[in-house]
């Protein structure tokens, strides 16, 4: 079994979150091997690494946090994976086009990705208007998201006749400090129903 966790923008694989989630596997689960990849690259090579590495074990499930959580969607609708997301970005490439609004052409993230506006495409072709597979995923929100709207995720996965799983909770942030009281019910659904 692995857990693969897809980290956001301005992240990387030395993530925090990823760092809790193999911790609290190695302590409990050991027989989940979490991989944490780092993704800071254009869409279609995430998506290729992605592919590559679900590909490995047919036991796969995802954590996506943020723009990573975007990733775990399109995993879900590509490969029938489980997925929990986790402040998941619905649509990146409209809130990816304020890199480009003074007419830049290129934005760099504090971890190496150089953004290009035809990559807003290649994210913009990765979505679906409507969640594929909504019962494979979970979705933890928090209504004190500072850089997410957490109504737009809300709106995103609770459509007639594609309702996930949502747990919506009060204050917090964009990061969730509190993710790592949610590691066991995040691992039961990814690998215990």
């Amino acid at each position: 079994m692995q857990l693969i966790y897809i980290h956001g923008l301005n992240s990387n694989s030395a993530s925090a979150k990823g760092q809790m989630l193999e911790e609290w596997c190695k302590l409990h689960r050991p027989e989940i091997r979490v991989v944490r990849p780092d993704l800071n690259l254009p869409p279609q090579q995430v998506m290729q690494l992605l592919d590559e590495t679900i590909a490995t074990d047919p036991h796969t499930g995802v954590v996506g946090s943020s723009l990573g959580g975007f990733y775990a969607t399109a995993c879900v609708a590509k490969h029938g994976v489980r997925a929990v997301l986790v402040n998941p970005s619905v649509r990146p490439f409209e809130r990816f086009k304020r890199f480009f609004a003074n007419g830049e052409t290129a934005h760099h993230t504090e971890t190496g990705w150089v953004v290009t506006p035809d990559q807003l495409e290649d994210l913009k072709a990765l979505y679906q208007p409507v969640p594929a597979s909504p019962d494979r995923i979970l979705v933890l929100l928090k209504q004190g998201d500072e850089v997410l709207d957490y109504r737009e995720a809300e709106s995103y996965f609770s459509q007639d006749d594609a309702q996930s799983a949502l747990i919506i909770e009060p204050g917090g942030d964009h990061f969730m400090h509190d993710m790592d009281s949610k590691i066991p019910l995040m691992i039961n659904f990814l690998f215990d129903r």
